[in-house]
């Protein structure tokens, strides 16, 4: 990046970050600028020493206690219009994981990534707001099922033959309701922004969730390792993790290899873990920083636990990318031997992260293993050794009085000596 590029992207951040705090601070409260010469004119004159080093304190004063709200403002994304900067996103998403907070399923299609791709953060109790248009809506999706029944059989006698009908209807109807509820929603995504909101125009790409990183088999290995070292700050709190599931690009003999290419015992269940992106947040608490879902390992703890094994992939949110491919959105090619290239094209796939962290193990393990030697370079020095055995002595004689006549017809042109003498000859 050039100097004067560099210089107009700082001019333009201080511009948005001096737009965004005047528009956070209340209308009657006077601005920095203000304050700061109001301390400047009202500084009663001094002698020279004692005003140059108040003058000192001055300078320095203002702007120390200035510097820290702008640091923490400058650090806090989820309030500028920033659709490409997948910090911001992690940001936004990081505010609907409190589960007291936002109780829209992940599974439905205005989960809270999808409002997070948006610009919306959750503020409240299932209530979302846009940072940059101060919008904010309250998202209700509960369905009265006794007002649809009384509306339904108002006026109607109801009989006890019919009640499992009604039920069944009931649900019908309740679950129809629900979907239709969940699509206005997912229309206001986008509308319930301001009209010039420049959410409502354009939201975050769909690659926003991809975990950077994982097709880069040393950054691959360095981050499985980070998250490996720190679940096992505490290995008497991991419990038992469920085998991670077989597919076709997954061999489960390359964990055992993995272990045994550390140099040092393996914890297969800490690893499982780190593999599908879990790592520590307190003791015994573990959490996925992509999907900020957190769990607590006492669940699977004791003689009798609640559950008896953790499904290190399944406990992630449905629209993570360490389990969702789509979210995942990386195309890796499947081995397809001596193939065409158009119908290898065509056997490109999406994978989910977990996947792409064991690929980079099986790689690690493949540059491993000793190589066998090559069959061509090794046949050939073994023949020349068997062709000169095969030369009798005679024959290696012949050879060498052949190559020193060679040599002396090559030297008789060089041989100043012997011309002179054929000179002196022909003369007399």
């Amino acid at each position: 990046m050039s100097y004067a590029v560099e210089t107009k992207k700082r001019k333009f951040d201080r511009i948005l970050e001096a737009l965004t705090d005047s528009a956070a601070s209340p209308a009657g409260s006077p601005s920095r600028s203000s304050l700061i010469s109001h301390n400047n004119t009202s500084t009663p004159s001094l002698t020279q020493d004692t005003a140059s080093d108040s003058s000192k304190r001055r300078r320095i004063a203002p702007t120390t206690t200035a510097t820290n709200p702008a640091a923490s403002s400058s650090n806090d994304l989820t309030g500028h219009y920033l659709p490409s900067s997948r910090p911001a996103f992690l940001q936004r998403l990081e505010t609907y994981r409190y589960v007291t907070k936002w109780h829209v399923p992940s599974t439905d299609p205005i989960n809270a990534a999808a409002w997070a791709k948006r610009g919306w953060i959750c503020v409240d109790t299932d209530t979302v707001a846009c940072g940059a248009c101060k919008e904010r809506l309250y998202v209700d999706l509960s369905v009265d099922n006794e007002a649809l029944r009384a509306k339904k059989q108002e006026g109607e006698a109801v009989n006890d033959e019919d009640a499992a009908e009604d039920d069944e209807d009931d649900f019908a109807i309740s679950s129809e309701v629900y979907d239709n509820i969940v699509r206005r929603y997912q229309s206001m995504i986008v509308s319930a922004h301001a009209e010039s909101c420049l959410w409502r125009k354009r939201g975050c790409d769909p690659s926003i969730q991809r975990i950077e990183g994982l097709l880069n088999t040393h950054l691959t290995l360095s981050g499985l390792r980070s998250r490996y070292d720190s679940l096992m700050s505490h290995p008497e709190e991991i419990p038992l993790v469920e085998s991670l599931p077989t597919t076709t690009l997954v061999d489960p003999d390359e964990l055992d290899q993995f272990q045994s290419n550390t140099g040092e015992t393996t914890n297969i269940n800490a690893l499982r873990l780190a593999i599908c992106g879990w790592e520590r947040k307190t003791e015994d608490v573990i959490e996925c920083r992509h999907c900020f879902r957190s769990l607590g390992l006492w669940l699977y703890r004791g003689d009798a636990p609640a559950i008896s094994k953790l499904d290190a992939v399944e406990n992630h949110l449905e629209y993570c990318p360490w389990r969702l491919a789509e979210a995942q959105d990386t195309e890796i090619q499947r081995p397809h031997g001596s193939r065409s290239t158009e119908e290898v094209v065509s056997h490109k796939e999406r994978v989910p992260g977990w996947v792409l962290v064991y690929l980079a193990i099986a790689k690690n393990n493949r540059q491993r293993r000793p190589r066998p030697p090559a069959s061509v370079t090794a046949s050939e020095p073994a023949s020349t050794k068997g062709s000169d055995e095969s030369i009798t002595s005679q024959q290696r004689e012949k050879k060498m009085k052949d190559l020193l006549k060679r040599m002396k017809e090559i030297k008789k042109p060089f041989n100043v000596k012997g011309l002179l003498k054929r000179k002196e000859k022909a003369k007399t």
